[in-house]
């Protein structure tokens, strides 16, 4: 079926894809941040219930998401803390930086500290058949209004983290 209404979603239609694209947009609220979500289709997505249920029960529950998600972020930096370096090299100006520093005495920005700083700015979801990849991926940013570099913390629909990438 290649449209469906869904009590959260509402009427979802894919049958007029051409190519991949935005089918469903909200914001959701973490804590004093505006998050944008996007649901995610293609030509040959074909939404169904159970998918979209999951991806309402994510929304639901985004702190809970935006908690294993943040796990996932300070693991990855403190595992690789070349997100954290270009960051406090290319953004010495930022207030941010200049606090983390600052709270850092003398040693390395924590990769604690970094990803506490970290925004959780969109959520999408991807329908299945879109692609191979996990069909929920949370953006994480540093400083947005002077960086455009992005975590993307991949999860399955049950909230599962898959992978931390870097991507811009």
């Amino acid at each position: 079926m290649k449209v469906m209404e869904h009590a959260h979603f509402g009427r979802v239609e894919t049958s007029a894809l051409d190519g991949t694209d935005v089918v469903w947009e909200s914001t959701s609220r973490l804590g004093d941040d505006e998050v944008e979500v996007q649901l995610w289709a293609g030509p040959s997505s074909e939404p169904d219930t159970e998918e979209l249920d999951a991806f309402a029960a994510c929304l639901t529950d985004l702190s809970a998401l935006d908690t294993a998600a943040r796990t996932a972020l300070r693991t990855y930096l403190h595992e690789d803390r070349y997100f954290i370096e270009y960051h406090v090299e290319n953004l010495e100006d930022s207030v941010t930086v200049v606090r983390l520093v600052r709270d850092a005495a003398d040693e390395p920005v924590g990769a604690d500290s970094f990803a506490a700083a970290m925004r959780l700015r969109s959520v999408g979801l991807w329908l299945g058949g879109l692609s191979d990849g996990p069909p929920v991926i949370l953006d994480y940013m540093f400083d947005p209004d002077l960086s455009d570099q992005i975590l993307a913390v991949k999860l399955t629909r049950d909230g599962t983290v898959v992978s931390v990438d870097w991507e811009s």
